[in-house]
């Protein structure tokens, strides 16, 4: 009976070695660090001195590997995403593990990944963010055998950091698609803070000049407010130039994140000819923000059409 179960274990054993060779094991979290600078250059000062600094910030973020992710072979499909206001990225928990929206992704072979995108949870889309963003991307394209080109996607609040990210690293963005998204910070946030944290969040992410959150500080936004980016009017229709193809799905009563910005992003997009999808659901459930299996087998499908 013994030299049965020796013999068994030593060939589970094996088996064991055979799948980790080739890189085909069930994978658990992968949490790392990266650095980012919260530092904001002065570009007030006339001096000629040097007025940018560094400020180093280990953020966290985490990378979940799909069951058949094979360390050699058929580089694996990567998806960024931005996760809401309700919670982040820390050194043993992400907030989008509490919802099944990233499961059908990793089941059809797709790697998932999000930071916590600075110190506070509402990171507000800022400049921290896409930093840590783009630093953990690098980070698993270095150590992992992922495709260089990914899909984004956006939560709530995560609108906001996937769209800018998206602007500034279209050239490795296939698609992007968000729920229940903030895009416009000040007519989505600032007039109607989910937090009594939402307004000084907004202010420390984006470097108001008034770090209380008492004060709307419009330039300091200039370039990172997702529905203005790129946004003009022509003489004729107000127009926005977009990279990739989107697709936003959103309540049509929600009342945390109004659906407005949702409707004029798509309306902009398409008045330049752009691709916007735009899926309107009859609900007031902002819950829709980290999805629900109608929706997140949309999601799936709408990144199966630009997968090759």
């Amino acid at each position: 009976m013994n030299l049965v179960k020796h013999t068994l274990r030593s060939f589970f054993i094996l088996i064991g070695i055979s799948l980790f060779s080739a890189g085909y094991c069930q994978q658990g979290d992968i949490y790392f660090t990266v650095p980012i600078n919260l530092k904001f250059p002065d570009n007030i000062s006339t001096s000629g001195t040097v007025q940018d600094s560094d400020s180093i910030y280990y953020d966290w973020a985490v990378l979940k590997l799909p069951p058949k992710y094979g360390k050699t072979g058929e580089p694996t499909r990567l998806v960024f995403m931005a996760h809401g206001a309700g919670g982040g990225v820390s050194e043993n928990d992400w907030f989008l593990n509490r919802y099944a929206l990233k499961d059908s992704l990793l089941a059809h072979g797709y790697a998932v990944f999000d930071v916590n995108g600075g110190p506070l949870v509402e990171n507000m889309g800022g400049s921290w963010s896409v930093q840590a963003a783009y630093k953990a991307y690098e980070h698993i394209r270095k150590n992992y055998n992922v495709h260089p080109g990914i899909f984004v996607s956006g939560f709530s609040m995560g609108g906001c950091s996937s769209v800018n990210f998206v602007y500034r690293h279209s050239n490795i963005v296939i698609a992007h698609a968000m729920y229940s998204p903030v895009l416009n910070l000040y007519g989505q946030a600032w007039q109607n803070p989910w937090l009594k944290t939402t307004r000084k969040a907004i202010a420390a992410t984006h470097h108001f000049s008034d770090p209380t959150g008492n004060t709307w500080d419009a330039k300091r936004v200039t370039g990172w407010n997702p529905l203005f980016i790129n946004t003009f009017y022509n003489g004729r229709d107000t127009v926005k130039i977009y990279p990739v193809p989107v697709k936003i799905w959103h309540g049509n009563r929600d009342k945390v994140v109004k659906i407005d910005a949702s409707r004029s992003f798509q309306k902009y997009i398409e008045n330049a000819g752009g691709y916007c999808e735009l899926r309107e659901i009859d609900s007031d459930d902002h819950g829709l923000s980290c999805g629900n299996p109608v929706m997140n087998r949309e999601l799936l499908l709408f990144f199966k059409r630009f997968d090759q």
